[in-house]
């Protein structure tokens, strides 16, 4: 059974013609004949006694027209929801991102609103572990995450894109017995106070750079009192080569971002993620594209 044989016995049924029907739905009566006799055949019943006053349900077919007419209506529901969505939703974006992108995305929502003023936004920062473990269950359209292509496999329904590679640094203030320096060690910073963004991954961070915990002074999720501590102290702020490069106070030279290094970079990738079964709209292909001009310049 199809959505078309559904349409043609509903019809068939409520005009009690094959002919008035056809008419109806703008279609030859021998071909809609043909289909319900098809229908029919599939079924292995009698849909219709048709004679000379014309065509009537058999008991079998009013069942099967009763089921036609609930699934047609729920068909509709559907287009309507989906026509509903497509209509009040084709110009909002609902934004997931990890903290280390937050800046970057306020210029680009910035930016690209200023050229789309239609265009409005929801934006949630949250644990990059919560990001990729709950996406399935939030309706977000992207989100922008560190993590590993093994942790991204793992999940259901999730496509995913490279976007940069990032590698881990500190952001010091001209206090600091670092600001000097071109590059760090983790032994270097082995005694260095400490400040931390609320929402970063504590623990991947605390194996990857060696820290210590007992060195940790602040925990925030106010960037720009974070910020302030670093320029007018000695601790260290632990971040991407990326995240706050084109900020005033780095361009200015309050605050600099040293690489860490030990045999190499302290690298992570970068990706962005969607969902398989809803895809990218074209509005949000249009703000990736502007997002990843601001990363990339």
């Amino acid at each position: 059974m199809n959505f078309e044989q559904m349409e043609y016995i509903v019809n068939v049924a409520n005009e009690r013609s094959i002919t008035k029907a056809a008419e109806k739905l703008f279609i030859s009566p021998s071909g809609m004949s043909q289909s319900i006799t098809q229908l029919e055949n599939e079924l292995g019943i009698k849909i219709f006694n048709r004679s000379k006053q014309g065509v009537t349900p058999t008991f079998e077919g009013n069942i099967v027209i009763s089921k036609a007419i609930v699934l047609l209506k729920t068909i509709k529901e559907i287009k309507n929801d989906i026509n509903y969505y497509k209509n009040t939703n084709q110009n909002h974006m609902k934004i997931l991102t990890a903290p280390t992108f937050s800046y970057l995305l306020q210029e680009t929502l910035v930016d690209f609103n200023s050229k789309n003023n239609d265009v409005t936004f929801e934006f949630k920062e949250d644990n990059p572990s919560n990001i990729i473990q709950n996406f399935n269950k939030d309706n977000f359209d992207f989100a922008f995450v560190p993590a590993t292509k093994e942790e991204l496999k793992k999940e259901k329904n999730i496509c995913y894109e490279h976007i940069t590679r990032g590698h881990y640094c500190i952001a010091v203030g001209k206090k600091s017995p670092f600001y000097s320096l071109e590059f760090v060690t983790p032994k270097d910073l082995a005694n260095a106070k400490i400040v931390m963004y609320k929402n970063s991954e504590y623990n991947k961070l605390l194996k990857i750079t060696k820290m210590n915990p007992k060195n940790v002074v602040l925990t925030s999720n106010r960037t720009g009192l974070i910020f302030q501590l670093i320029k007018e102290s000695q601790a260290i702020f632990y971040l991407y080569n990326f995240t706050i490069k084109n900020r005033p106070v780095v361009l200015n030279g309050d605050i600099k971002v040293i690489p860490l290094k030990e045999e190499g970079l302290f690298e992570l990738d970068f990706w962005l993620m969607y969902l398989e079964t809803k895809g990218l709209s074209p509005i949000a292909n249009e703000f990736i594209e502007e997002f990843k001009n601001h990363l990339n310049n």
